[in-house]
């Protein structure tokens, strides 16, 4: 059985987590449970047993306003704006085509709401690791910077309306 998304801990076993990306495969193991410890990310996982099979990790930045399109750096915004950061998102390949990815998607981006309402924060950003991933994010409603298509952003107002419309669906 598969477990809603909970804190990643010790106790997981992440050494069978294979997404098909190396990076994604290393970050996890390698870096993940230290940058939570630290309070760098928090990462989220979805686990059979103890197994790891999908997980994100989100965090604050701030970007500047002219990475950003007019429309969600309206008014005098703030230099550096603050965003959260959609650090990696990735589901173990044997479990793929179940709904892992787009269930953690979801939960990810209502706690990027719930936490731009609490503390501010303006947009949610991803940093594309390659071509693939920038195809994705532009077909979850993700624009690329001006200046670098790998950096892509989505306003907090339009993740907020996007999940109450996909919520009556």
């Amino acid at each position: 059985m598969i477990s809603p998304p909970e804190p990643l801990n010790a106790g997981h076993n992440l050494s069978a987590f294979d997404c098909g990306k190396s990076a994604l495969n290393d970050w996890l193991r390698t870096y993940a449970l230290a940058n939570q410890a630290k309070g760098f990310t928090r990462v989220m996982i979805v686990r059979e047993d103890t197994r790891v099979i999908g997980f994100y990790g989100l965090a604050p930045t701030a970007v500047p306003p002219s990475i950003l399109s007019r429309k969600v750096r309206t008014g005098r915004p703030p230099d550096p704006v603050p965003c959260i950061l959609f650090g990696q998102l990735a589901v173990d390949k044997a479990y793929g085509g179940k709904g892992i990815g787009s269930a953690l998607l979801r939960h990810a981006l209502e706690r990027c709401v719930a936490a731009s309402e609490a503390i501010g924060g303006r947009a949610v950003i991803v940093r594309a690791i390659d071509r693939e991933a920038e195809a994705f994010w532009r077909s979850c409603g993700f624009m690329p910077a001006t200046s670098d298509s790998s950096i892509l952003f989505r306003s907090i107002d339009d993740i907020a309306a996007w999940l109450v419309e996909t919520a009556r669906a």
